[in-house]
């Protein structure tokens, strides 16, 4: 979660969706949705430590029936060192502790995940663990995010792959009542681009957090390994998109010149040499593990159409660079994976009410189409991702996230929840074309929703077509018709129900 990416004042928006007046109906032609090779296998993730983690078991179940009914297929949880690790606060590493065993660790630390992704499974949904920091401090500096020692975060990682190898517990010699089942979902450290997350970022102008990171993703590959996880997701990343802001004071790196420095190469993508690849840790590269990259495609307050000139920065519409990058260093060899997919693991919009600095709330259900439009049009997006679930509360800095669903009082944001529940966007291609893009986020293949327009606000829907759901729930058409600028465009679940409605955008 970024500590630092939103702007703590008033953006002036560059791009106003705009509201368009209705035309009768007349030719409507239904076309296949031409050009578009989107990622239609594209799962939902959903995040909310608050309401998962750090609650009562019987919260925790009801908050996971809810993301379930909101069509979630993965829970990502962040599993923070510290909050594990025996003595967290010790200068020194306790006497006889090793840290690669499960049984090293205190028990009691170990039952609220345990317990939390004996739930996921049971409702069918897939865990997702970020291991992170802070760091106990004997692995680390005094915050736990300084340098923390590569050596034990690849045992404490071998524990948590053992303990979440599907078969801890079930041996007869050392029986767990209830043993914990597999987790195959795994990211090393979260958004390490950022000095709230990872220390130093730089020192006498060079790079620092790439090194570190570096070591750390080498030692959760072996961590894994040793636990039996080899085969499994290694997502690397977990980047911030942003550091404009702050690229003066070495607060925090570009996503892509951070994967850059990760791999050991400068702005043109050539190997470091000599001193400068000494400085980096980089004389003795070997291609980076990871089977996709994690990544937070935050907009600035303006939505999805307020884009960085910083081609080393890049939010959800942008996730070409990221992509673009990627396929670099994969081919100089940087990377072992080829065409690695983005999963969007970490995604929401923070609302005015509750945060006076946001966007305002009205403008946020559009915003969230046109984003998961933008996700799902590139094929190599394996992911969506909503967090969290319930706002955070604002402290007196102004901190926190408001990008829940819910308020903080628990109840649902107007037009917002709904719009993560169905999805919906609509691009005008030209005056006569129209994409419409959309779904039931807990419908499934096979499913149909008919799409219609109507003449004004107050006139009746007439049907343009319908459309069977992909395996995820989606679904992207495009519509030839007079006028297409100029209608409203809604669809429904077949047979009644609830529906979205949109105006054209672009």
């Amino acid at each position: 979660m970024p500590g630092e990416l939103f702007p703590r004042n008033p953006m002036k928006l560059s791009h106003v969706l705009r509201t368009i007046p209705i035309a009768a109906l007349a030719g409507v032609l239904l076309l296949p949705a031409a050009g578009a090779s989107g990622s239609a296998s594209q799962v939902t993730i959903m995040q909310d430590e608050a309401q998962l983690l750090f609650t009562s078991s019987g919260h925790r179940a009801s908050t996971l029936d809810e993301m379930r009914g909101l069509g979630a297929d993965v829970i990502k949880v962040r599993v923070q060192w510290r909050f594990i690790a025996p003595s967290p606060d010790a200068k020194k590493k306790p006497q006889g502790f090793s840290g690669e065993n499960p049984g090293d660790y205190p028990s009691a630390n170990w039952a609220p995940y345990d317990d939390l992704i004996r739930q996921i499974v049971a409702r069918g949904m897939r865990p997702y663990l970020m291991l992170t920091g802070p760091a106990p401090r004997w692995a680390s500096g005094k915050t736990g995010i300084d340098r923390p020692k590569p050596s034990q975060f690849k045992r404490f990682v071998q524990a948590v792959g053992t303990r979440y190898s599907g078969t801890f517990g079930t041996s007869p010699l050392d029986p767990l009542a209830d043993p914990p089942p597999r987790v195959d979902v795994f990211a090393p450290w979260n958004e390490p681009n950022l000095y709230s997350w990872l220390t130093p970022q730089s020192a006498h102008g060079v790079p620092v957090s790439p090194k570190i990171y570096r070591r750390l993703v080498l030692a959760a590959q072996k961590g894994l390994q040793a636990s039996g996880h080899g085969g499994d997701e290694l997502l690397i990343g977990e980047l911030l998109p942003y550091a404009h802001q702050n690229s003066a004071n070495k607060r925090k790196f570009s996503p892509i010149t951070f994967l850059r420095e990760l791999a050991c190469v400068n702005s043109h993508y050539h190997a470091y040499t000599g001193k400068a690849a000494k400085r980096r840790g980089c004389q003795h590269y070997k291609a980076l593990p990871g089977t996709g990259l994690a990544y937070h495609p935050y907009t600035l307050a303006g939505g999805p159409d307020v884009r960085t000139a910083d081609p080393n920065d890049a939010s959800i519409a942008d996730l070409d660079r990221v992509t673009n990058a990627l396929d670099k260093l994969s081919h100089r060899g940087r990377l072992k994976s080829s065409r690695m997919p983005v999963w969007v693991s970490e995604f929401g919009f923070q609302t005015n009410p509750p945060d006076h600095y946001a966007s305002a709330i009205k403008r946020v259900p559009g915003f969230m189409g046109q984003s998961e439009w933008l996700a799902y049009r590139n094929p190599r997006v394996a992911s969506y991702a909503q967090y969290p679930l319930v706002d955070d509360a604002i402290d007196k800095s102004g901190s926190g996230f408001q990008s829940g669903l819910r308020r903080r009082n628990g109840k649902k944001k107007p037009g917002v929840y709904k719009a993560f529940q169905l999805p919906l966007f609509v691009e005008k291609r030209t005056a006569k074309v129209v994409e419409i893009f959309g779904g039931v986020r807990a419908g499934g293949a096979g499913d149909k929703v008919t799409i219609e327009s109507r003449v004004g606000h107050k006139g009746n829907f007439k049907t343009l077509g319908k459309v069977e759901l992909g395996s995820q729930g989606y679904f992207d058409r495009v519509f030839t018709i007079s006028k297409a600028d100029e209608r409203q465009y809604r669809f429904r679940l077949s047979g009644g129900g609830k529906s979205r409605t949109a105006t054209a955008h672009g």
